[in-house]
């Protein structure tokens, strides 16, 4: 038997066999999806083949635009007064350092801060880190005296932000806190008195109209964010 006879032989027994396999699928109800896999391995690698001689030899016309000095300015929106602005302050405290600045850039900034206190020496070794605390109150005193005395307030003017790194204890930050949410005298103990952030009426809870910040609350809602500094 020449080799022309073997390949003959070899093709009808492999004929054979494929009509024996779709005879199977068929009464199977299976379809035999290899060769459409096959058909789309090829399609996918003729497309990417094509994509990226695409890529290597393409050329895209685009205008780029003018580059420009990213401007320092803060973002204010000129429909609002000075004192309807939102300041964004923020009180960033770490291991030696307290500063208020504010992301508007409107009182301070993280470079230049409004207020800046370092460690106080303590009176014990075993005392918590200690800030000078009544600088800080006076400073939100201040801004919220400027910006609000006799003026109606803002609700959303009480908020101010508090970022802590993670090694300060907790009577630090609580009493970071209290120096943050109402005026504080120099005299010790403070006496605890109610001070409203809001006026009720007609059952609804309406803004200060005359607003005293040596009687009513400076920043009290705290909210806390996380250390992004050094």
């Amino acid at each position: 038997m020449n080799s022309a006879q073997v390949r003959s032989k070899a093709r009808a027994a492999m004929n054979r066999r494929e009509d024996e396999i779709e005879e199977e699928e068929i009464q199977g109800g299976e379809i035999n999806l290899v060769p459409y896999l096959d058909i789309v391995t090829n399609l996918m690698l003729f497309l990417l083949a094509s994509v990226s001689s695409g890529f290597i030899l393409g050329q895209i016309d685009t205008t780029l635009p003018d580059h420009a000095a990213a401007s320092t300015k803060p973002s204010v929106d000129p429909k609002k007064t000075p004192d309807e602005q939102p300041l964004q302050l923020m009180v960033s405290v770490t291991k030696n350092r307290m500063i208020l600045w504010s992301v508007s850039g409107l009182e301070g900034t993280l470079q230049e801060p409004k207020m800046s206190a370092g460690l106080l020496p303590p009176e014990n070794a075993s005392d918590p880190p200690s800030f000078d605390y009544q600088k800080l109150n006076q400073a939100l005193l201040e801004i919220a005296t400027r910006r609000w005395a006799g003026k109606p307030r803002p609700m959303d003017t009480y908020e101010i932000l508090l970022q802590a790194d993670g090694d300060i204890p907790y009577e630090t930050v609580i009493t970071v806190m209290d120096h943050m949410r109402r005026p504080m005298p120099d005299v010790k103990p403070l006496p605890y008195v109610r001070m409203p952030k809001f006026e009720v009426q007609d059952g609804k809870e309406v803004p200060i109209e005359n607003y005293d910040p040596k009687k009513h609350l400076l920043f009290v809602d705290v909210l806390f964010a996380k250390p992004s500094f050094d």
